[in-house]
């Protein structure tokens, strides 16, 4: 198997609309997110799209590559690492992006509103940066082989 790059244009895309929402959400006041509960969800289901974009798009660059794929979503980032396609210091500031996206998928009654909130004001960079990283794939930009 080998990197379809229009299947990672499609997900990059895909989060690269959901990081737009993300910073509309991040401009919000703390007032204005509060006054509407669609906007938590909406929050919510932003982080856990592009959560998922960023997994699968892993998955498909370890697949294609003919590299092991990992069983848990906590596998794939050290395994990008491994691979060269993401920096191990962007590794560490996502460490907890499988954790959110299990948190979100499974225990959905439990997300703590603030913790939502305090990610998108903090770490939404980090999101940025995943997507900048993977953009940058070689198999992207060079002709097929």
């Amino acid at each position: 198997m080998t990197v379809r790059p229009a299947v990672v244009l499609a997900r990059l895309a895909h989060l690269a609309q959901v990081l737009v929402s993300l910073r509309r959400l991040g401009a919000m006041t703390a007032a204005e997110r509060a006054g509407d509960p669609l906007h938590r969800l909406a929050a919510e289901r932003a982080l856990h799209v592009a959560a998922e974009a960023i997994f699968d798009i892993g998955h498909h660059v370890l697949a294609g590559r003919g590299l092991p794929i990992p069983s848990t979503y906590r596998e794939v980032l050290p395994a990008l690492v491994a691979a060269n396609v993401i920096p191990r210091a962007l590794e560490a500031r996502l460490s907890g992006l499988a954790g959110l996206r299990n948190i979100l998928v499974h225990d959905y009654g439990d997300v703590d509103p603030e913790r939502l909130w305090e990610l998108i004001d903090t770490r939404l960079g980090d999101l940025e940066d995943a997507e900048r990283a993977l953009a940058a794939l070689p198999e992207l930009t060079a002709p097929p082989a």
